[in-house]
């Protein structure tokens, strides 16, 4: 959820076609640099990328499909960012920098530096000082979109940009769901206080399942239609 509030700062850009293309190209590279290493090798996305690996995730036999097909095997994505220590994450991050610098010539990202002054320095890796202080990888992506995308782009993936973008619209439509039901929940507030009892949105997805699982669609035109509860 907290992904969903990220995104929201970038929607006006990442709903351009242009843009998007050159966010699955960076994707397939990256997912190139999972590929390449085995699972426990901590590897981490920048927030664009990340968007697009769960617009593919969200299609899971896409998903299962694609990484067979372009990757020889399933890529894993857990992450666990929350279950390790801050200096961890920082240096799987430099890793991810140099390794997609080495491997496709191109920086990665573009890292904010802290001076002692408090203010913003982005640097490339090639100049990050290792007695800088700290950043955060996915409040900003420091990644500058070219305006103009590459004559010989090919989206290799099952996905579609379009796909990429009404998923966004969805977390709009998310977004704007549980501002309205945080009214209904007495004192609980939106997402941004992190305060609003999921086990309410757990018990409807439950209750979704069993309804699915008893009167399942007799036909592929019969659809079940989720609430915006059930989608998040």
């Amino acid at each position: 959820m907290s992904l969903l509030e990220k995104v929201s700062k970038f929607e006006s850009k990442w709903c351009k076609r242009k843009i998007v293309r050159q966010m699955i190209m960076r994707y397939y590279r990256f997912m190139q640099l999972k590929a390449s290493f085995c699972d426990n090798i901590l590897l981490i996305p920048t927030l664009d990328i990340e968007i697009v690996w769960q617009t593919h995730l969200l299609r899971p036999e896409k998903y299962r499909t694609d990484c067979v097909h372009l990757f020889g095997r399933i890529i894993d994505h857990s992450l666990f960012l929350d279950e390790i220590g801050q200096f961890l994450k920082e240096q799987a991050f430099l890793d991810t920098c140099q390794l997609y610098q080495q491997r496709f010539g191109e920086p990665y990202c573009f890292i904010p530096v802290i001076e002692k002054t408090n203010t913003y320095n982005c640097q490339s890796f090639d100049s990050y000082n290792d007695e800088s202080l700290s950043y955060s990888y996915w409040d900003r992506t420091y990644f500058k979109f070219a305006r103009k995308v590459s004559c010989d782009y090919e989206n290799p993936f099952s996905f579609t940009e379009i796909d990429i973008i009404s998923d966004n619209n969805w977390f709009k439509s998310c977004q704007s769901f549980m501002k309205k039901s945080s009214l209904h929940i007495g004192e609980l507030k939106w997402l941004s206080d992190r305060t609003i009892d999921l086990n309410l949105l757990k018990k409807s997805y439950e209750r979704f399942l069993y309804i699915a699982a008893k009167h399942p669609p007799q036909t592929k035109n019969e659809l079940l239609h989720a609430t915006y509860a059930v989608g998040i």
